[in-house]
């Protein structure tokens, strides 16, 4: 019987080892990356699942515990919050989490640094809070309405999604720089 290899995902450590008020020396907001390599899109696809799945799951830790608090509140309001609380509170979360950490000096979610990739603007540069919301709200619209339009990634130059296409990102591999 052989013995078959699975593919792995090396996982980049999630705290910066040198110092945890500087951002990463090789990523400061001034740099750019040369997006013409193309080491830097190897396996960027499977990473990027792997990291969208990490970051549903922090957020949905986050949002039972924000709704266990909620069902304390439900009964000060007869139930009123509930509902809607209960819907919106992952989605604003998400929004806000990856919103702030797509736009920092890192340029990716938790689940991006520990598949080790990042979000950069077309010209290689740091995207800003603006291109950061509509990278993250248009996922979430591509992707519970559209979900078959994510296989967009295997045709199109830098697995670029219809999101990435629209906002003007790349994501690539943060550990080949």
């Amino acid at each position: 019987m052989t013995e078959r290899k699975l593919p792995s995902i090396e996982l980049a450590r999630l705290d910066n080892p040198r110092n945890r008020h500087q951002p990463d020396e090789g990523f400061t907001p001034q740099s750019s990356v040369d997006l013409t390599d193309g080491r830097l899109y190897d396996g960027v696809l499977l990473r990027r699942s792997c990291a969208a799945l990490l970051d549903f799951l922090i957020v949905s830790v986050i949002a039972t515990v924000l709704w266990l608090a909620n069902c304390a509140a439900t009964i000060g309001t007869l139930g009123l919050i509930s509902l809607p609380a209960f819907v919106l509170a992952p989605v604003v979360i998400h929004l806000l989490m990856c919103t702030y950490l797509l736009a920092g000096s890192r340029g990716a979610s938790f689940g991006m640094r520990a598949c080790g990739i990042r979000v950069v603007n077309t010209e290689g540069k740091p995207i800003d809070h603006v291109q950061a919301f509509l990278t993250t709200a248009m996922f979430f619209a591509t992707v519970p309405i559209f979900f078959p339009i994510l296989m967009l990634g295997f045709f199109t130059e830098r697995s670029r999604l219809l999101h990435d296409i629209v906002v003007g990102t790349v994501v690539l591999r943060s550990d080949r720089d």
